[in-house]
């Protein structure tokens, strides 16, 4: 494979994990910034939904820092936002978060992100649809079934001890627990093609520590 070819398939990826694998970032609007912004993927289209404040809609230069603003910031994603949103990524963010942190449902469209080595990533690489949007009510009920043995695969898969493990989202990478201290990303040893794919890997992390 062509070294270039990799290193942009490489950065993709790389950014796509840390889009998923975050949950709040610094939001900068106009250069102002506001901390600890949440926000979740949107399974349907790939985008972000996030609550802000009415300044930050007057921006005309919106950027989201993830996981703050730091001079060495993993990744910045340029954002166009918009109010028109649908209630069903609402309550989705609700799932992850459980309250409303500002007053103003937005959609941040992705226009591209940079990450901190340099490689552009578009809209194209980053704003992709769940393939298992389908399968999300009946992926997360088989991992809620036991909560206990959820908790026990999210230690395995990332060393953190976690208290009161809730399911509430799965993608080919991997799978967001809601925890009593905030979402923990749990990865999969290796992605998942489909949903059939993603009950198997599930069966086989649940046998592992019952």
């Amino acid at each position: 494979m062509d070294t270039d070819h990799q290193d942009a398939q490489d950065a993709i990826e790389r950014a796509n994990r840390l889009l998923k694998g975050h949950t709040k970032g610094t939001l900068l609007a106009d250069s102002t910034p506001y901390d600890s912004v949440r926000y979740i993927v949107d399974p349907r289209t790939g985008s972000l939904v996030l609550t802000i404040e009415e300044a930050m809609l007057d921006a005309k230069d919106t950027v989201l820092v993830i996981p703050e603003d730091r001079f060495d910031a993993p990744m910045r994603v340029s954002l166009d936002l918009s109010t028109a949103i649908d209630e069903e990524p609402c309550d989705r963010f609700l799932a992850y978060h459980l309250h409303q942190p500002c007053s103003i449902w937005a959609r941040g469209k992705i226009n591209f992100a940079k990450l901190d080595s340099g490689e552009v990533v578009g809209t194209d690489e980053l704003e992709v649809p769940n393939p298992l949007i389908e399968a999300l009510p009946g992926l997360c009920k088989k991992l809620n079934t036991d909560r206990k043995a959820l908790g026990e695969v999210c230690t395995l898969l990332t060393k953190a001890k976690v208290d009161e493990p809730l399911a509430v989202g799965v993608d080919p990478i991997g799978m967001d627990v809601r925890t009593k201290f905030g979402v923990l990303r749990v990865e999969f040893p290796s992605p998942v093609a489909d949903a059939q794919q993603a009950e198997q890997v599930i069966a086989a992390l649940y046998g592992g520590v019952s």
